[in-house]
């Protein structure tokens, strides 16, 4: 019995260490500095995840990673120490005792960072997991940064709306859910899944996701095949918002799919200055329809 009970202890520590999450139609990892593939060039990732209903790994948290010259910063906000979780989880289940919603990714994302580690190629320069340390001496440039890097990818992807046939934009949307009143037949509503994906010239996969029907977007992500990742699974390798709920990030991407889906304002407004006047098109019914010539 005891074989088993350490089987099963190794079991869920390799489960909550490998910080694999896998649902229908999505796979990633949180960020691990430690497995990121190189460090020998500039760029940014940032990860916000809020996923409660799951457990396999740290489910409202987020992380901002920077690499620049061949040093790495990583910044956290709702970080959880993975050893941490795993031996209070191990405590309660001995104890028996009660967790709400059986969640033991008890640190969530409250806007002050709490994580800070900076490395130099491989090496530890800075490592801090004081909230107040970490949101006091960074907080302000973590939240800015964050926001920038944010924006900059949403106005990239609606840039790509406006070339739609050259980013290869394309929109999926299936029912999920029909009521109907029962007082009046024909007083249906339905609520429909929806998503759009686009490609930009330097091979970056956009992604943007309604998966209620809410009319709000609340998955956005980023992700170009260039080898650089932080394991095996580890799904978008430079933004994923994954079921956001924060109001000042849903000022960012909340309409994304709705603009996808119908058009932006400026999309509208280019569609009119460009629509064909009258008589050219009255002319091209002439030229593409010749008359029959026939010989008196």
């Amino acid at each position: 019995m005891r074989k088993y009970r350490y089987a099963a202890a190794v079991l869920l520590l390799i489960i909550f260490s490998s910080g694999i999450l896998i649902s229908k139609d999505k796979e990633y990892r949180t960020i691990d500095v430690d497995s990121i593939t190189r460090y020998n060039e500039d760029r940014i990732a940032f990860q916000r995840i809020e996923r409660l209903d799951q457990q396999t790994c740290d489910n409202s948290v987020e992380i901002l990673l920077i690499i620049k010259d061949n040093k790495t910063y990583f910044i956290a906000d709702g970080y959880d120490i993975v050893s941490d979780v795993y031996t209070k989880k191990l405590v309660m289940d001995a104890e028996n005792k009660y967790i709400e919603h059986n969640d033991f990714w008890l640190n969530k994302i409250n806007g002050k960072p709490d994580y800070i580690r900076t490395i130099y190629r491989r090496s530890d320069l800075l490592k801090n997991t004081n909230e107040e340390f970490v949101s006091s001496n960074f907080g302000q440039f973590y939240t800015s940064v964050k926001n920038q890097f944010i924006k900059t990818h949403v106005e990239k992807f609606r840039n790509l709306m406006k070339n739609r046939g050259e980013a290869k934009f394309s929109v999926t949307k299936r029912q999920i859910s029909m009521t109907i009143n029962p007082d009046d037949p024909n007083d249906i509503k339905q609520r429909f899944f929806t998503s759009a994906t686009a490609k930009s010239g330097d091979e970056i996969i956009y992604y943007c996701e309604d998966a209620d029907g809410d009319g709000i977007t609340e998955t956005f992500m980023a992700s170009r095949d260039d080898g650089f990742d932080w394991g095996v699974g580890s799904g978008p390798n430079i933004l994923l918002i994954y079921g956001n709920t924060d109001k000042e990030i849903e000022t960012l991407i909340g309409k994304l799919v709705n603009e996808s889906v119908n058009g932006t304002v400026e999309e509208e407004r280019k569609t009119f200055q460009n629509f064909p006047k009258e008589e050219e098109i009255q002319r091209m019914i002439e030229e593409i329809t010749p008359m029959d010539r026939f010989f008196e």
